[in-house]
């Protein structure tokens, strides 16, 4: 990313030139975190490449797998495919963390890529965010991504996926009710 052209501008500049760029392109989301949030993600994320993302239909759901490849990537792809083959399991989604300027505007870019048509934009803009959170959160990272990783014996896929249902159930009512 040419960050040149950004160091003269302050934090709102920023966000605002990253959210206009972003605001008419198909298929491809901007978000913006905080310095320290963005540079969670990418130290939790080295630590805990792996992590799933429930994605949940009215017919009930499927399961996205992340791989996280340094120095700022993250590649989803379905659990399934991903078991079968880990070498050939397609990506659906790419997300990647640029903090560049974390440091000297305390302000972390994230460039998301809808590769298959088969996820909504509403879809895969909820599934990076979740995702994000999942690195960035406190909370969420100790009940997540750090025990799939290091102690996958102690992680509850069942209770991960029952809480994550009930969080993408209460974002959907309160994206309707905004419309």
């Amino acid at each position: 990313m040419k960050t040149d052209l950004l160091q003269d501008k302050n934090k709102q500049q920023i966000i605002d030139i990253w959210k206009e760029y972003h605001a008419d392109k198909k298929d491809t989301y901007g978000k913006v975190l905080d310095g320290e949030a963005g540079k969670n993600v990418l130290q939790r994320a080295k630590q805990c490449p792996f992590f799933i993302q429930p994605v949940f239909r009215e017919e009930g759901f499927f399961t996205l797998v992340s791989q996280y490849q340094s120095p700022s990537y993250f590649l989803m792809a379905y659990l399934e495919d991903y078991k079968v083959d880990p070498t050939n399991a397609r990506p659906l989604i790419t997300f990647s963390v640029f903090d560049d300027l974390a440091t000297s505007h305390d302000v972390t870019l994230i460039r998301g890529e809808l590769i298959n048509k088969g996820i909504e934009n509403w879809e895969g803009k909820k599934i990076i965010n979740n995702m994000l959170e999942a690195y960035a959160n406190d909370e969420d990272y100790e009940v997540g991504a750090l025990p799939f990783n290091k102690t996958p014996e102690s992680f509850d896929i069942d209770d991960y996926i029952s809480c994550q249902n009930q969080k993408w159930k209460k974002e959907l009512t309160e994206m309707e009710e905004k419309q």
